[in-house]
């Protein structure tokens, strides 16, 4: 007698439906981590072009002039306002620590981890209250606190704003500034300074770096490109060094 099947799979059939499944899914998954890191890379480019715009508001209203480098009294009051605390109005939501010692820092931390902007959606530190870090370089005798926008040389090729390092310490924003070659993420030969820098030199954008310019576009650079060419003013003579508070 004849006898009929029973249309199941067999052990062996099984293994090789899951085998060519898991065979796939590794296939996928590169892709799928390039998207996804893409993604974020986008986000997080879409946040310095808002704080972009709240930079030309901000030096519309003040002169021409935005906030370059940070430190606590008496520094503050000649200028040296952290450009975050600065520009918070101009994102919706505005910031106001009267405190000028190094305490303010941790008032400041709270309020900013609720600027959506502010933080970057890879940033590898969940701690961090600030994902970015401000260009102070100094220019032959210029250390001025406030720069001139409209003095800037070729503004549309020179940074204002980098994605932060992840070291940098969540709650002290006087390091959140670049302004000298060591803080740079290599040291120009190619390797990282993995103890002074303060911009990105890891792999969460896959190296890439979201720039802000003083042109106010957003666009990415890989760590490795990144040198003081970028960063430097062009301006020999002092700016307006007086507080616009």
């Amino acid at each position: 007698m004849r006898r009929h099947a029973t249309g199941g799979f067999t052990l062996i059939e099984l293994l090789v439906v899951i085998g060519i499944i898991a065979l796939l899914i590794a296939l996928l998954m590169p892709a799928l981590n390039a998207a996804r890191s893409q993604a974020l890379t986008v986000r997080c480019q879409a946040n310095l072009h808002d704080i972009g715009r709240a930079m030309q508001g901000y030096a519309n209203d003040y002169g021409g002039r935005v906030p370059r480098g940070y430190y606590y009294s008496p520094f503050y009051e000649q200028g040296y306002i952290l450009w975050a605390e600065a520009l918070a109005g101009y994102v919706g939501h505005r910031v106001e620590v009267a405190d000028l010692s190094i305490a303010r820092d941790g008032v400041l931390a709270q309020e900013f981890r609720r600027i959506e902007v502010y933080q970057c959606p890879a940033f590898p530190n969940d701690e961090s209250a600030l994902d970015y870090v401000s260009s102070s370089w100094v220019t032959g005798t210029d250390d001025s606190p406030l720069l001139a926008v409209t003095r800037v040389k070729r503004p549309s090729e020179i940074v204002y704003l980098a994605e932060a390092n992840a070291n940098r310490y969540p709650e002290q924003f006087w390091e959140h500034d670049v302004w000298q070659a060591n803080q740079l993420p290599t040291d120009g030969t190619g390797a990282k300074n993995r103890e002074t820098a303060r911009i990105l030199n890891d792999e969460r954008h896959r190296g890439q770096v979201n720039l802000l310019y003083f042109d106010g576009h957003a666009a990415t650079k890989h760590y490795r490109e990144l040198t003081p060419h970028d960063f430097d003013y062009g301006i020999a003579e002092a700016n307006v060094a007086a507080s616009p508070q």
